[in-house]
């Protein structure tokens, strides 16, 4: 399969349209997460509505696989397979080309896990059981979309390390993040990089980019490249000098 793994696209509606656009070279597109933005001035109700139309354009040409970021949570929780997410996630169910927050499923040479933001531990735990179960039955490679990226030592923040427990209790295949815009850009870490057996991918994001970080995945080939308009990271504050630019010419 090809995929494209992106994510923290934060309301970025041409990005969502770029994305589109590229639709056709792939198998899949997997969004780790942030698809919404807290800073933005419309209301993350007004901007669920609006990305859930590009996410429906998009998964007219190819299955799409979503997780939640922080960013993500938009009007109403509802109860769902023993956890709550958001309503306007879960609603995103309803195309069939569509892998929403919270979903173990098993694709044609795939596994895939989706696993929300806003849950505990244990939630988590729901989705990455069952991924582990098919992974054991199957013996096919195993995805898990995660927003927070897994990290361990001192200075990392609590949910890194429980993105971390995670990963070294279930050791899928990939564990695909977002979260962290400058991950790949630090020094002493990758946009593709090994815990344990575990291959982690995480695009990072430069938010004045003409397109979104991506990473380019054949998972026949395990052969995988990293897309960005630029290799030295750009601050976040440069962003906000960017939105600041683009509100003053609306």
């Amino acid at each position: 399969m090809k995929l494209l793994l992106t994510a923290d696209l934060h309301f970025r509606l041409d990005w969502f349209r770029w994305l589109i656009g590229q639709a056709p070279n792939y198998d899949l597109v997997c969004i780790a997460g942030d698809l919404l933005d807290m800073f933005e001035v419309k209301s993350t109700r007004e901007q669920a509505r609006e990305v859930t139309k590009l996410i429906r354009e998009l998964a007219d040409i190819v299955p799409v696989a979503i997780c939640s970021g922080n960013h993500d949570n938009a009007g109403s929780l509802v109860s769902h397979d023993r956890a709550s997410l958001y309503k306007w996630l879960v609603d995103l169910d309803a195309h069939p080309n569509i892998i929403t927050d919270g979903v173990t499923r098993k694709l044609e040479n795939l596994i895939l896990t989706t696993i929300p933001y806003h849950c505990s531990k244990e939630e988590k735990s729901i989705w990455l059981d069952r991924g582990l179960t098919i992974r054991r039955q199957t013996g096919q490679p195993w995805m898990v979309l995660h927003h927070v990226p897994p990290k361990t030592g001192p200075g990392v923040s609590g949910e890194e390390l429980e993105a971390a427990g995670l990963l070294l209790a279930y050791r899928p295949d990939y564990f695909v993040s977002g979260h962290d815009h400058a991950f790949p850009y630090k020094s002493g870490q990758s946009w593709n990089q090994k815990m344990g057996e575990v291959c982690v991918l995480v695009p990072g994001q430069l938010m004045s980019a003409p397109f979104p970080n991506h990473i380019k995945l054949d998972t026949e080939s395990g052969e995988s490249t990293w897309q960005t308009n630029r290799e030295t990271w750009m601050p976040e504050d440069e962003r906000f000098e960017y939105l600041l630019l683009k509100f003053a010419k609306e």
